[in-house]
């Protein structure tokens, strides 16, 4: 199963063309812990941490590298703080295309070493992704670099990869069949803002809210939706949660009006209780997940107590990737356990009797 059994909902590419690693299809699993910690009779996990290079824009690469594939292109141009990075290093190995990817600044080492062992080269640039100016002119020369190479810039953005991102747009469509009673609210992280405006329009028609979530140091959507403002704003990223540093508008003007038209708001987040959700999921739901990924379990409890969000309503949190891809944040929830050496099975069975 992929994305391209979506395909006549998709750009028509012809099917030798539709280069698939078996995205999509994600899983949908049921809150065990937190729901009914937060009185949530119905909360759901959609698991895009398990596609094949661990994130949600896998999606996205297929489609966009397909539609390289189809315009016989030889190299695949993008940009990325590291999940974008992965799924085009990872479909341009499968594709046999040369993959070159400008990298923001903080980006993390262990998404850079998978782009790397997909064979991707990669540059990064200083100031790319936290300042706003120098993220808007690093994306306009890109584009003018890959008119020169005879290729497409790919960012995971309907600004700049619409043929893209429609992919992504299938996380709706499969929510859809996986809860067929219904899908009251989806709560999605957002950096540029793409993912929120995909899944949106994916639900185009239904009556399904969805609310974007932010670091509180990456307020550019978030903030202007829950004031009642008509765009996006550039903003000065301090944020550390990985994958969610964008200072630019990007798709945010889009996703203010696709959230809103949908009934959803924006939600802030600090980025310790980002933290604090990532482990919690972890050690009592067993998801595994990056910290951009928990953004969007961590707006549950404010959502609760604002009444945008009622206790017998169906909400899907989107679990966008997983914790492999940041391996500081791993050593931060495990930095106060231990795997001690014992001398024999004695002293195991010795230490597992005393706890």
């Amino acid at each position: 199963m992929s994305i391209w059994r979506f395909a006549n909902r998709l750009s028509h590419l012809p099917k030798e063309h539709q280069l698939s690693l078996g995205e999509g299809d994600t899983p949908l699993i049921r809150s065990r812990v937190i729901g009914p910690e937060l009185g949530l009779e119905n909360l759901y996990f959609k698991l895009e941490s398990v596609n094949p290079t661990g994130s949600y824009k896998d999606r996205f690469a297929a489609g966009a590298v397909s539609h390289l594939l189809a315009k016989n292109r030889v190299l695949c141009l993008g940009t990325s703080s590291g999940n974008t990075g992965a799924a085009l290093a990872g479909y341009a190995a499968a594709a046999g295309m040369r993959c070159v990817l400008a990298i923001v600044e903080g980006a993390p080492e262990a998404k850079l070493q998978q782009m790397q062992a997909y064979g991707a080269e990669l540059i990064r640039i200083r100031g790319f992704g936290a300042d706003a100016e120098v993220t808007r002119e690093v994306a306009n020369q890109l584009r003018r670099l890959a008119e020169s190479l005879d290729t497409e810039l790919q960012i995971s953005a309907f600004a700049f990869s619409a043929k893209g991102m429609a992919g992504v747009q299938s996380i709706a469509w499969e929510l859809t069949e996986q809860l067929p009673s219904g899908i009251d609210h989806v709560f999605a992280p957002a950096g540029g803002g793409g993912l929120v405006l995909a899944t949106a329009r994916g639900f185009s028609g239904k009556r399904t809210a969805v609310h974007c979530v932010q670091p509180e140091g990456n307020d550019t959507i978030a903030g202007p939706l829950r004031e009642g403002l008509e765009r996006a704003r550039t903003c000065e990223c301090t944020t550390t949660v990985s994958g969610l540093q964008v200072a630019s508008v990007i798709d945010g003007n889009k996703a203010v009006a696709a959230c809103r038209a949908s009934g959803g708001t924006g939600f802030l987040v600090s980025d310790e209780a980002v933290f604090e959700t990532q482990a919690h999921l972890a050690r009592s739901e067993g998801v595994f997940s990056e910290p951009a990924g928990a953004v969007s379990v961590t707006a549950l409890a404010q959502a609760l107590a604002e009444g945008k969000v009622r206790r017998d309503e169906a909400v899907v949190c989107l679990i966008t990737g997983s914790g492999f891809k940041d391996a500081a944040s791993v050593a931060r929830m495990t930095s106060d356990s231990t795997c001690p050496l014992v001398d024999d099975f004695a002293d195991f069975e010795s230490m597992v009797r005393s706890s």
